[in-house]
């Protein structure tokens, strides 16, 4: 019975020991294998923490990016609106209130024969004998200039009066032998003044 029992430890230790001979390397597989999936993981999250990161970074680059582009835009459009909205004005106050302001003064008889006068003068001052024709607006009567004009004057027009036209303003003195036409009409004072208060109308209201 001894030996029986003596016998059962002997093969329980030999079981033993065939069991760690064969599940320590296997043990020890395990254990690398898992030690490797370890750093492979780490190194996995590592990869992803830097790949995560030049995403955000480069998002981050985009954006700014596409901030500058539509702060530019944002700033040109501003500009832009700033410019129409300028021209806007100057049409509606400059322009109109110019045209009404020359219109008026170029539609007064008195205003125009002082025109006539002063053209006709300086044409006889250069010396030169020219057949000349006055027009005015149609809006005028040709009759209340005539009556404001020197004889000399008169004498020194084609017609022996001013003609009617379909000028808005103004005076237009013609000499149609040297297809010249001296024109002071509302237009064409208005594209002048225009040009000369332009800057000093815009300091006035815009400060620029």
């Amino acid at each position: 019975m001894q030996e029986l029992e003596v016998g059962k430890e002997r093969v329980k230790k030999i079981c033993d020991i065939l069991r760690k001979e064969t599940l320590q390397p296997a043990r020890e597989e395990a254990d690398q294998i898992l030690e490797n999936a370890r750093i492979e993981a780490e190194e996995i999250i590592q990869q992803a923490e830097k790949k995560a990161q030049q995403i955000l970074e480069k998002a981050h680059q985009n954006i700014q990016k596409d901030k500058v582009v539509f702060e530019a835009s944002l700033r040109q459009s501003y500009i832009q609106i700033l410019e129409t909205l300028r021209q806007a004005i100057e049409k509606k106050l400059m322009n109109q209130e110019l045209k009404h302001l020359i219109a008026a003064q170029l539609q007064d008889p008195s205003a125009l024969a002082s025109l006539i006068s002063a053209v006709v003068q300086a044409i006889k001052k250069e010396g030169i004998e020219a057949d000349l024709s006055a027009y005015i607006s149609s809006t005028v009567s040709a009759r209340s200039v005539n009556v404001l004009l020197a004889k000399g004057i008169i004498d020194r027009l084609k017609e022996k009066s001013v003609l009617l036209s379909g000028i808005g303003g103004g005076v237009e003195i013609k000499w149609e032998k040297e297809n010249i036409t001296i024109d002071i009409s509302d237009e064409s004072l208005k594209e002048l003044l225009a040009a000369h208060i332009h800057k000093d109308f815009r300091d006035v209201f815009f400060g620029t």
